[in-house]
């Protein structure tokens, strides 16, 4: 896979080049840049598979030379020293990324990843979604990357009703459309849609706490959705569950 490095830290370019060489043999590095500028004219000159690309450089940002290129068919994994916030917003958008100091395990599993990819044609939606979170835009606003076998969907999160753990895959439940199965764990939801309003209720169960309509009390309880889905909560969720919708500013009925 002929890669380049875009990066103005030569002390990272270093450290990846070792890396690659090292534990990514099928790697093969045709080149690398310092800035935006001459990174974008080394992707037009040796045209690779893979560009490993800084986020933040002196003339620009990675996200930038992204959207500048006219080479579609680039496959991409940033390389981030951002704050938590940032991270979350990587997230969502479903890119990958890599933080500094770089992992050499997590450097091994993001070209493997790569490298299974079958397409690669939603990263100007993926990078409108990563703009839209580092711009501070308001929760109602915010935007998921959701890919399937078949299509790469960006989802309002607030349009999200539950999410469902079915192995290692979530299925997704929205106000309107099909549903939505993704090849990621429940768990790495959880931590993605943390700061956006959701909340565990059941091993099996991720909730958008907006679209609760009713919480009826058993020995662990069910929760009603503004869909009229019943989903049950577990007796150790219970109590947590019922002091954030006391404490909540809106009206959601609790029955005993």
């Amino acid at each position: 896979m002929r890669t380049v490095i875009i990066d103005n830290e030569s002390n990272v370019t270093r450290l990846l080049l070792g890396l690659l060489a090292h534990y990514c043999p099928e790697v093969s590095v045709v080149g690398t840049a310092d800035s935006l500028e001459s990174g974008l004219k080394l992707i037009f000159e040796v045209q690779p598979d893979l560009a490993l690309l800084d986020v933040e450089m002196n003339d620009g940002t990675g996200i930038e030379l992204v959207q500048k290129l006219k080479h579609k068919n680039l496959k991409v994994i940033f390389i981030t020293a951002h704050d938590k916030y940032a991270l979350a917003a990587f997230r969502c958008s479903a890119i990958d990324f890599l933080l500094k100091p770089v992992d050499p395990d997590e450097l091994v599993k993001a070209i493997a990843k790569v490298k299974q990819a079958q397409r690669f044609n939603g990263l100007e939606q993926q990078l409108a979604v990563l703009t839209e979170h580092l711009s501070g835009s308001s929760l109602s606003q915010r935007k998921i990357v959701l890919s399937d076998q078949e299509s790469i969907h960006i989802v309002k999160i607030e349009d999200i009703i539950w999410c469902l753990a079915e192995g290692s895959y979530t299925r997704f439940k929205l106000i309107t459309g099909p549903e939505i199965f993704v090849s990621k764990n429940l768990k790495s939801y959880e931590d993605i849609l943390q700061g956006h309003e959701f909340i565990r209720i059941h091993n099996s169960y991720l909730v958008n706490i907006n679209h609760i309509k009713r919480f009826e009390k058993g020995e662990g309880g069910t929760v009603v959705m503004s869909n009229n889905d019943l989903l049950p909560v577990s007796v150790r969720k219970k109590d947590t569950l019922m002091t954030l919708l006391k404490n909540w500013n809106r009206n959601t009925e609790v029955k005993y």
